[in-house]
């Protein structure tokens, strides 16, 4: 059962990373053969888009081969399956306008990553010696949590920049149409997404809780970890 899900995973990671191979070439076709029209500037801007979640999906790869930090399968699947959702059906696919909870969605993925990453900071530093880091089960739970929900807080920073600056939409402070919300309206989205990050974060806070506490090996199959040495070394060394 274990192989079999292996194999279903690394066919997804193939499926998404072909996906953003043909929708590349597709979107620099169309931003070529639209050269001097309205529509080149709109087909540039997706160009960038997935060619920037293309380059964000081989990061893995090129942190194994470049350096010491080693993902874990399940969590480079999740990873891929949330740029796929996030850029390719989200920002392209238009599902972010189209779909009611997608940006939901989105918001507890990522908040769910980092907050993986918070224990595995702590798990990295305290194997690695750090004197006086020994931190209860709480407190690396609270750890993961805090990282988890500052990430979440900076990104609505950034949303609020991209609308005041920019001017985009991506508080949903004013309608499809562009007409702007009013009062507690116009704050849904923002608070929504806070309330989402805080608790994807506090359930994967919890439940690394109990594994840390129970002493379960589970949590280890999601942890990023360091190899002793990168394997760009390792190549040339043989």
């Amino acid at each position: 059962m274990r192989e079999t899900l292996k194999k279903f995973s690394y066919a997804v990671v193939l499926f998404i990373f072909a996906s953003f191979i043909l929708i590349t070439g597709y979107e620099f076709f169309r931003f070529v053969q639209t050269r001097g029209t309205e529509k080149q500037a709109e087909h540039f801007l997706r160009l960038v888009q997935v060619g920037f979640g293309l380059v964000a999906l081989l990061f893995p790869s090129l942190l194994r081969k470049h350096t010491r930090i080693l993902l874990p399968q399940r969590i480079t699947f999740i990873y891929a399956v949330f740029l796929y959702l996030a850029l390719l059906l989200g920002s392209l696919g238009g599902f972010y306008d189209t779909v009611a909870e997608w940006d939901t969605i989105q918001h507890a993925l990522s908040s769910a990553l980092f907050g993986v990453l918070g224990f595995s900071v702590i798990a990295n530093l305290q194997e690695g010696g750090v004197e006086r880091l020994n931190l209860t089960p709480v407190l690396s739970s609270l750890f993961s949590f805090c990282l988890a929900t500052t990430i979440g807080v900076l990104w609505e920073f950034y949303e609020f920049f991209a609308d005041s600056v920019m001017g985009q939409n991506t508080q949903r402070t004013a309608t499809i149409d562009g007409v702007p919300l009013i009062g507690q309206a116009a704050l849904l989205d923002t608070m929504g997404d806070l309330i989402v990050n805080c608790t994807a974060a506090a359930i994967v806070a919890i439940l690394g809780y109990f594994a840390l506490k129970s002493n379960g090996n589970w949590l280890d199959a999601y942890l990023i970890t360091f190899d002793t040495e990168p394997e760009n070394k390792k190549t040339d060394k043989g």
